[in-house]
């Protein structure tokens, strides 16, 4: 059952004792001792190819996992006849000598580097250990201090000083003295800021010993090289085999883990888990055919299960769930807001980035990597979203009259060239020129983008039948909001009297609505009312009026991003307009320049232009509807995290 279940890869199997309790089921009890053999085994091998021949990724692979794309029937194939055994032993054995040499190379070098004080030392160590009534100190001291010492009559008469280096301001010194007097000349040395430096354990002289350890580490060296040559052929014949064959037991391991998750007795096994709806036909097919003494019961989610999460999505907006897996996959009682932000997202960008030039360089960088990882369909569906993006670039770079910043200009492109008539086709505002009208736009999508979370609010309580949830939460916010516009906005201009009236009016009639439903969980009549009224400002309750002004006033991140990216490439053409004057030369460093610096301005821009977007869109609009919370649905069937398995016919 366990197998045929793996295969249909439909049912997401849960742990039986986390949902019944029945005292004759016990545990299904599982091994994990061979599987876990072989894992072993094949990671030693995969981490002796990487440590001599780490696998080669760009930066896109860095961030995104590019699992191994191999058939049923290759795997099939290679399963019966791959044995990791003499493999295991020969990358052991080269472990065993690699971890040898890397270990003495490490004792070499910190040998070497206690020697290296004493290289100016040209003496016999064995010999200057071996005297008997004469103690031998070696160390360093300022040289001012040697010099004050060198004359202290009473250094002179117990210490004999050579000097063996003097280096700027340190100097080495070899003191003799009488073994009788030895605590007393370590005394007088203490008082000229003397450091000792214990003469090292070694046969004749420091630099010989070097010149030993450093022919050693050469030899060593070499041999390390010898064994990554021997890897490297292992790698060339065996990786691909070896990461495929690990992906199937990583996968078998986790197979055999969620067969645990079931509850036995002598004579029943019980499996709990969640099918998606559109899948119970098949499940139902399988039990009543191959396993007619089974018996299958179905019942809905209760609000207090954790349900995993399965989201469908068309092609087109399936690139945008990026967006929500980065934040967190929606509850399962909620809905999918990939379909309402798509539209919103997009604008932002484009708003943010809003160039032609720019929203061209971005479509065919995206159409490009969307090609080269056609298989990788999380990878190739993040390039679709910036390819979407760089269209939406290009439309605002279009509306706003950014093309490469102000590229059509005549200085630079010459008299009524075609860029310059373009943007005057498609110009229909200005934001340097009308900065003012700019910001009012972008404080208004921010208006209307918060009365869309407010309705999609509303929404989500309607699809749980939570009418009175919708009304008091989200409807009367959308009275009380415009009237609190009207109102605020009377301050910074004039607006008709009657429009005042009307937007107190309202306001004051949410206002109230608010009052008494926004403490309607509180016990006792004075908490709800003065739940309400606190609700009003945004302490507590669904939302609030100051809340909606630190939101609106967000937006204006848009219009602050999107001139930005104008500026900067404006300010490139400008240095690169510099050069023209030269002539020919002048001519080249010109293209140069200006190629430099748009891909300069392209990629930090870029980033601004994802992520102030993505805040808006978790802070400011999510914020107003959002429930997170969700676990993703994982069917019991073969994962493929290091391998992705296709059916041959693929």
């Amino acid at each position: 059952l366990f197998d045929r279940l793996y295969d249909l890869k439909i049912l997401h199997i849960v742990d039986a004792f986390s949902r019944i309790s029945v005292h004759d089921l016990k545990r299904n009890s599982i091994t994990l001792e061979e599987t876990d053999y072989v894992i072993h085994r094949l990671g030693l091998i995969i981490s002796t190819f990487n440590i001599f021949n780490p696998e080669k990724k760009g930066l896109i692979e860095g961030f995104f996992p590019t699992p191994r794309i191999v058939s049923e029937s290759t795997l099939e194939q290679l399963l019966p006849t791959f044995e990791p055994d003499p493999l295991f032993d020969k990358c052991q054995f080269i472990m065993d000598q690699y971890t040898f040499i890397e270990k003495r190379l490490s004792e070499i070098k910190e040998e070497i580097s206690s020697l290296s004080p004493f290289t100016d030392l040209r003496l016999d160590l064995e010999g200057l250990r071996g005297l008997k009534k004469t103690t031998i100190i070696f160390g360093t001291c300022p040289g001012e201090e040697y010099l004050r010492m060198t004359s202290d009559p009473q250094a002179k008469d117990l210490l004999t000083c050579q000097l063996i280096s003097a280096k700027e301001r340190e100097y080495k010194v070899l003191i003799a003295c009488l073994n009788e007097e030895r605590d007393s000349a370590r005394g007088l040395l203490n008082g000229y800021k003397f450091t000792d430096l214990p003469l090292p354990d070694i046969q004749g002289r420091v630099s010989g010993r070097i010149a030993a350890l450093e022919l050693e580490n050469k030899d060593l060296i070499s041999q390390k090289d010898g064994l990554a040559e021997r890897v490297s052929g292992l790698t060339k014949e065996y990786r691909d085999k070896v990461e495929i064959v690990m992906g199937y037991h990583e996968d078998q391991r986790s197979k055999t883990t969620t067969e645990g998750n079931s509850a036995l007795s002598k004579r029943v096994m019980v499996i709990i888990g969640y099918v998606r709806a559109m899948d119970i036909q098949g499940l139902d097919r399988l039990l009543s055919k191959e396993f007619p003494d089974s018996s299958i019961v179905y019942d809905d989610p209760k609000p207090s299960d954790t349900v995993p999460v399965s989201i469908s999505l068309n092609p087109f907006l399936r690139p945008v769930q990026l967006l929500v897996n980065m934040f967190g996959l929606p509850n399962y009682f909620s809905f999918d807001p990939t379909p309402f932000i798509t539209l919103s997202f997009l604008a932002f960008f484009g708003i943010c980035f809003g160039d032609v030039l720019y929203g061209l360089m971005l479509i065919g960088f995206s159409a490009f990597m969307m090609k080269r990882f056609g298989p990788y369909e999380d990878t190739r569906d993040f390039f679709k979203l910036f390819f979407y993006a760089g269209i939406s670039t290009t439309i605002f770079g279009a509306l706003t009259g950014s093309w490469g910043g102000d590229l059509y200009r005549p200085e630079y492109l010459g008299e009524n060239n075609i860029v310059y008539r373009l943007m005057n086709l498609f110009i229909m505002i200005d934001p340097l020129s009308k900065p003012i009208a700019a910001l009012i736009l972008a404080i208004g999508i921010g208006i209307i983008n918060q009365f869309y979370g407010i309705i999609l609010k509303m929404y989500g309580e309607l699809r749980r039948g939570n009418i009175g949830n919708a009304i008091f939460d989200g409807g009367l916010w959308l009275i009380v909001l415009p009237g609190f516009i009207i109102i605020t906005s009377s301050i910074f201009t004039g607006i008709p009297l009657w429009l005042f009236r009307f937007g107190g009016l309202i306001f004051l009639i949410g206002a109230i609505g608010l009052i008494v439903t926004q403490g309607r969980g509180e016990k006792g009549l004075p908490a709800r009312i003065i739940t309400g009224i606190v609700s009003l400002y945004g302490i507590v309750g669904s939302y609030g009026c100051m809340s909606f002004v630190g939101d609106i006033l967000s937006y204006s991140r848009l219009l602050a991003l999107g001139l930005t990216t104008s500026i900067v490439a404006m300010s490139f053409n400008m240095i690169a307009n510099l050069f023209k004057p030269l002539g020919f030369v002048g001519m080249i460093l010109f293209i140069i320049v200006l190629i430099i610096g748009h891909l300069l301005n392209f990629v930090m821009s870029i980033i601004g232009s994802f992520v102030h977007p993505a805040r808006l869109i978790f802070l400011e609009f999510f914020g107003r509807f959002y429930e997170g919370g969700g676990t993703k649905f994982q069917p019991f069937g073969f994962q493929g995290g290091r391998v992705r398995l296709i059916k041959t016919s693929e």
